[in-house]
């Protein structure tokens, strides 16, 4: 038998229909009613429980009484999952903050049946529930978890096909009731949600095992890992024997079992985007029911159309020239090249990454990308593409690959007022680092207001180019400064910010309070450091005055860190007798801000 499976960003594919499972139970939605009227329960529309099986939403089965009106409705379905090709109509969407900790609940029997599985598309928003808490019950009374079950998708707004996956679970065979329960919880919004359609029971009929093992998940881990579930218990010998995998651009060098998976361990590494095919053979469940030959093909990761080398080539995926939309592109790319973050900010976790081609905005709501300080270098970021309003932001859809190397500087484009004025020449470097020389600001000594355009005078030259966007800026609160200054920020341009439009512009963003200053970056507060002695044998004394610095870190020549604590004033002693002997960097920092300072270790 032949199996495709496509894996984009990471996310594994299911197979089911196999020609000896039985479809218990059937439920795509077709016709359903958004709110206020989305009914509480549904029956199978198909299956030999047609009529019979159901969901429910009612307060019977185990489920949580959900309200009609306010946490139900129904959007467009998918065809994911879909039995015969059926087409897209309906889904059924639980919604609202208002549900969390409520409880939907799947009933059907398994008489005459075993090794159960569940399948559905599902998927959810980025307010929407962000845990899926499973678990199973006979009686519709006494539930029991199932912790290795994980039905979020893993990414917002588009559909995945998920898994709960009974075939190891004895307990629910053969039984005239199973009931599985979800509860939800992790919804911000009241137009969070989640959205599932298409959910099958596929079961095995009982009785001796006479079926040959299949493979129901092939999951790329990465370029050179493969991870086979199957669906029962195998033979450890011949579930092990590398020789029964066969890839067609490369060797199997080892294959592990554990539990019902099989790791594959591939060389050379695989291509990403290219199909892979991969042929099993000959492995045999305990009963000794033996496999034919089955064919996978599958890709790893993104498509590669879809792989972008650089910032430059990233950013012409997406048209971003109507500055009265906000488009989203659901198209996963990856960017393999290396970007130094030039800006960060702990709303939405956004940050802005740059190379020597150009710049973008990262809106990472998820917190994808982890904790990252200005100056850090990262490679392989895996993201979307939305054009907020004239303004092209990448939203993250799976953590980077590579972390590089830390205190990489980014020199700003030096740029004129009138040359931010000018529509032309700021899209051609948007997003990018900018810095506007001996310039001042027109409302100086006023409180500095977050998301407020501010004057900026140039030669005489006056615009409403300074906006203070990063809301987390230590300059926010404070009185705007009153001397001449080079300014360095990012380039930003939008015509919607929250509730507030503006004409549509570009505008300079000042990162930390040090952008308001002669000499501009993250080395800027080094003259605030004095460290002796130096070169050290035992003890590193350290004085500092510029921000309120919150951690201390040392580092390596190669960028390792060796050591983190928090700082205790503006004085400190730093033990460094156990450091062998050679070069050092001391950095300070509170998240936005960082001096750096270098000592040699005698």
């Amino acid at each position: 038998m032949k199996k495709i499976f496509t894996l984009i960003a990471f996310m594994s594919m299911v197979l089911i229909g196999v020609s000896q499972t039985t479809n218990l139970a059937y439920f795509p939605f077709t016709g359903n009613t958004p709110s206020p009227n989305t009914p509480t329960s549904y029956l199978a529309m198909a299956g030999t429980q047609t009529g019979t099986a159901g969901i429910y939403l009612d307060g019977t089965h185990g489920s949580s009484a959900w309200a009609q009106a306010t946490e139900l409705t129904s959007n467009n379905g998918s065809t994911i999952n879909a039995l015969n090709g059926e087409p897209a109509d309906k889904d059924l969407a639980m919604i609202n903050q208002s549900a969390n900790g409520k409880a939907f609940a799947f009933h059907f029997s398994t008489t005459g049946y075993q090794n159960v599985v569940v399948t559905m598309a599902a998927r959810r928003t980025g307010t929407g529930f962000n845990t899926c808490a499973w678990e199973y019950s006979i009686d519709g009374t006494t539930f029991t978890a199932l912790s290795d079950v994980n039905t979020m998708p893993s990414a917002t707004s588009t559909y995945e096909l998920v898994t709960i996956d009974l075939s190891g679970l004895a307990t629910v065979n053969d039984q005239s009731n199973v009931y599985l329960r979800c509860t939800l919880t992790g919804a911000t919004s009241d137009n969070g949600s989640y959205r599932i359609d298409n959910v099958q029971v596929n079961a095995l009929p009982s009785g001796p095992d006479v079926y040959a093992p299949y493979i129901t998940h092939l999951t790329a881990a990465n370029a050179s890992t493969v991870v086979l579930t199957f669906n029962e218990a195998l033979d450890q010998t011949t579930a092990q024997t590398a020789a029964n995998y066969e890839l067609n651009d490369g060797t199997i060098s080892t294959a592990v079992l554990s539990g019902n998976e099989v790791t594959l361990t591939i060389t050379p590494d695989m291509t990403e985007g290219l199909e892979h095919t991969l042929i099993v053979s000959n492995v045999t469940d305990i009963a000794g029911n033996a496999m034919s030959p089955d064919t996978l093909i599958f890709t790893y990761g993104v498509d590669q159309q879809y792989v972008c080398a650089n910032i430059a080539a990233l950013r012409s995926k997406l048209d971003f020239t109507d500055n009265s939309v906000n488009v989203a592109d659901n198209t996963t790319y990856k960017l393999t090249g290396e970007v130094v973050v030039t800006a960060v900010a702990a709303y939405n976790s956004q940050k802005v990454l740059q190379d020597a081609t150009g710049a973008i905005l990262v809106y990472d709501p998820n917190d994808m990308l982890g904790n990252l300080s200005v100056g850090d270098k990262i490679s392989g970021i895996y993201g979307t593409l939305t054009n907020y309003y004239g303004f092209l932001e990448l939203k993250p859809t799976a953590s980077y690959e590579n972390f590089i190397s830390i205190f990489e500087d980014v020199t700003p484009l030096n740029i004129t007022l009138e040359q931010l004025n000018d529509v032309s020449f700021m899209s051609a470097h948007q997003a990018e680092l900018i810095k506007l020389s001996d310039v001042t600001l027109n409302e100086a000594g006023t409180t500095c207001a977050v998301l407020t355009p501010y004057g900026i005078t140039q030669n005489g030259t006056s615009a409403n180019a300074f906006f203070a966007y990063f809301q987390d800026a230590e300059y926010i609160g404070n009185p705007l400064p009153a001397y001449h200054m080079n300014l360095t920020g990012f380039n930003f341009a939008t015509s919607k910010i929250g509730s507030s439009y503006f004409d549509f512009r570009y505008y300079i963003i000042p990162r930390f309070s040090n952008d308001f200053s002669e000499v501009v970056g993250i080395r800027d507060y080094d003259r605030f450091v004095n460290i002796y002695p130096n070169p050290v044998e035992n003890s590193l004394n350290l004085t500092f005055s510029a921000f309120d610095a919150t951690t201390l870190q040392v580092f390596d020549m190669n960028g390792k860190m060796i050591m983190s604590s928090s700082v205790k004033g503006e004085t400190m002693h730093v033990a460094v007798n156990h450091l062998t002997a050679g070069t050092y960097f001391v950095r300070l920092t509170n998240g936005h801000d960082a001096a750096i300072a270098k000592f040699v270790k005698k």
